[in-house]
């Protein structure tokens, strides 16, 4: 059942999908310039940490010179095993697919409520799908990419790597608490959706009765 939406809800709508088409695209570019900043010609690019030391080093195409402290180095690496090819390039598809499937949820909602549907079993299913992509991915990429990084520190001769530190997880836990978050709103979507159905099934019950 469509509701009456006013002006200001029906401008809300809009300007999220009109959002949504451009983090569509900041995502599409975002995902082209992080393969092309990954595999390079000399090898797998790819940043690690290093014992701290100074260093000098220039800015703004070698105008401005400065010295610093550095901790971390972005290495190349060549000769990486195939599985954590594999798990680099997942990674990254990974992310992207995430992305997409959030805006596309994002931009369904967004729609329905444009036409006045509010509790309506589509939304619900929109923030399951957001609820559970934020709350999985990250965790996903987190340990595709601790494969991605052994891979490149063993071509690299520094050893086997390490598995995934918990610590590594506390850098997901706002993603991780947003994702619940918006898992309860599919939660109190559905229960909203009820409230409405039984509210129609009392209003054609007390019709028949009048």
């Amino acid at each position: 059942m469509a509701a009456t939406t006013t002006r200001s809800e029906r401008a809300d709508a809009i300007t999220v999908i009109l959002y949504a088409a451009a983090a569509l695209v900041t995502v599409g570019i975002a995902t082209v310039l992080r393969v092309g900043s990954t595999f390079r010609d000399d090898g797998i690019a790819w940043t690690l940490p290093i014992d701290e030391q100074p260093i000098s080093a220039t800015t703004d195409s070698g105008q401005i010179s400065i010295e610093g402290i550095a901790q971390e180095a972005m290495v190349f690496a060549t000769g990486v095993n195939s599985v954590s090819l594999a798990a680099i390039v997942a990674a990254i598809a990974l992310w992207a697919l995430a992305a997409v499937a959030v805006i596309g949820a994002v931009t369904l909602v967004a729609w329905n409520f444009l036409r006045g549907r509010f509790f309506v079993p589509g939304n619900a299913r929109a923030f399951d799908v957001i609820g559970w992509t934020l709350v999985l991915a990250p965790m996903a990429i987190v340990m595709l990419e601790t494969m991605g990084r052994n891979g490149v520190t063993a071509a690299l001769g520094l050893g086997d790597g390490e598995p995934v530190h918990p610590i590594e997880f506390w850098s997901i836990a706002p993603i991780f608490a947003t994702g619940v978050t918006v898992g309860l709103i599919a939660v109190a979507f559905r229960r909203g959706i009820r409230l409405q159905q039984e509210k129609v099934v009392l209003e054609k019950e007390t019709e028949g009765l009048v």
